[in-house]
């Protein structure tokens, strides 16, 4: 209840704790080069000796190659590209967060959760439960629904949970708190959701006390959502990905870093190589007398033994930085890739279709996992609003194989021949990319019937 005193919310669970770096390192990565250089020496360890200012510039001479951000974009636009299919369309699903947001956006945001982290998670939540009101045409009325809300994987702190049922889970969040007129703060709050004595889902709101650091005191009441007027007794929580894996491009991130290292280095070596620098012998200047340099200024030295020269960089150490550099590029290249095909094929014609699908790749594993969750999410919220369950299914069929007139004129002879029936060859022609995927073989059909050319009168 309010005022009531707990400890230990902000413990985070042992088995995700060991992940927190790498979730951290990807999302930098993710970031990119403004990310990268604040972390600092995190990421670009000093060079021995230097100062704050010499490393500033060593850093800010470092370009961080977006390698990570690219895949990333990539990856879920190859995913993105064909809509998901939803087998119950509800008004629900042009708004699946309550802000806006579409199945397919919000299913964007959660693809790119899981590929730069590969884990995160979903709470089904109601816009407000309000006294007295008990059935779902009062809460349609009012404007009250249920909604989707995403949790990153490093907001998820603890969970108890059993055979997939979760008993407790406790979330960090932020809200935004008015000091005054034209000041706000951003406040840690730690939400608890669990079933009580009784079974009854639950939530309830903490924030730090003020004086002991860790304790935390309850904000307002204990809530308890409700469904046609009872509590629920499932707590609507959802995992995508998996907490005890490290995401799955965490080595393309080290790559990533790696390679800003080995930039930096270069970089470093190029400004002060490239830099012209002279040198004098058997000079001895005046007190106070300067050498200076320019297209007005010659040196005349009364000793005839006299030399001056500009230094010139001979080693071969920076051609070793320049390929150990493009061996890092080709090596993210590569981890991408196997993204799309964890096996080794040859360069055959079914070789080329199983990448070109996708249908055994890592991309589509992950791809299936959110088709899941957020089936299952959805026909939660969907059935608290009083609609149906939904089935969702990602695209997995990652690059474009459009059909070859050659292929297209065998499949019409094999038709022609009676080889094959008019609904594989229609299905050939939905996966050639001739016919849109949406369309089905009796619309087709209907479709050429209605277009059959009249034949001329004789």
């Amino acid at each position: 209840m309010n005022g009531d005193i707990v400890k230990g919310l902000n413990k985070r669970n042992e088995e995700s704790t060991e992940n927190l770096e790498a979730w951290e390192k990807c999302e930098d990565c993710r970031e990119g080069q403004t990310a990268i250089h604040k972390a600092g020496d995190k990421y670009l360890p000093r060079l021995s000796g230097q100062s704050d200012k010499e490393y500033n510039a060593y850093k800010r001479r470092a370009v961080f190659y977006g390698a990570m951000s690219r895949t990333v974009d990539a990856f879920a636009g190859m995913v993105m590209r064909v809509a998901p299919t939803v087998d119950n369309q509800t008004p629900l699903l042009d708004d699946v967060d309550g802000c806006g947001n579409s199945l397919f956006e919000f299913n964007g945001d959660v693809l790119e959760d899981i590929l730069v982290k590969g884990f995160g998670a979903i709470l089904v939540e109601h816009t407000q439960q309000v006294d007295g009101i008990k059935t779902r045409a009062q809460y349609d009325a009012l404007g009250l629904r249920p909604y989707l809300t995403r949790f990153s994987a490093e907001s998820v702190i603890n969970w108890k949970q059993h055979k997939g049922v979760f008993s407790q889970v406790i979330l960090k969040e932020e809200e935004c708190i008015q000091v005054s007129e034209f000041e706000s703060k951003e406040r840690d709050f730690w939400r608890v959701l669990d079933l009580d004595e009784a079974g009854n889902y639950r939530q309830r709101k903490f924030i730090k006390h003020e004086k002991e650091e860790d304790m935390f005191v309850q904000l307002g009441d204990d809530i308890y959502p409700a469904k046609n007027g009872a509590k629920l007794r499932e707590i609507p929580f959802y995992f995508f990905g998996d907490y005890e894996c490290l995401p799955p491009l965490i080595d393309l991130a080290d790559l990533n870093i790696n390679h800003y290292m080995m930039e930096a280095d270069l970089a470093n070596g190029r400004h002060y190589t490239g830099i012209p620098q002279p040198w004098v012998a058997g000079v001895q200047l005046d007190a106070g007398e300067k050498l200076s340099i320019g297209g007005t200024n010659a040196w005349v030295f009364p000793d005839p033994q006299a030399n001056a020269q500009y230094l010139e960089f001979t080693g071969q150490g920076l051609a070793s930085l320049e390929k150990g550099i493009e061996t890092k590029e080709k090596q993210m290249a590569a981890l991408g890739a196997r993204m799309l095909s964890d096996t080794v094929v040859a360069e055959t014609a079914t070789g080329a279709g199983i990448r070109a699908s996708g249908e055994f790749s890592v991309l589509a594993q992950l791809s299936g996992n959110i088709s899941k969750v957020l089936s299952r999410a959805v026909s939660f919220m969907n059935d608290w609003a009083g609609h149906g369950e939904v089935a969702i299914k990602l695209n997995t069929k990652y690059l474009p194989s459009k059909m070859t007139p050659q292929e297209l004129q065998a499949l019409t002879a094999s038709l022609q021949s009676g080889s094959i029936s008019p609904q594989t060859f229609f299905y050939n022609l939905k996966q050639g990319e001739l016919i849109a995927e949406d369309v089905e073989f009796d619309d087709e059909q209907a479709n050429i019937a209605d277009h059959v050319p009249a034949l001329g009168v004789m």
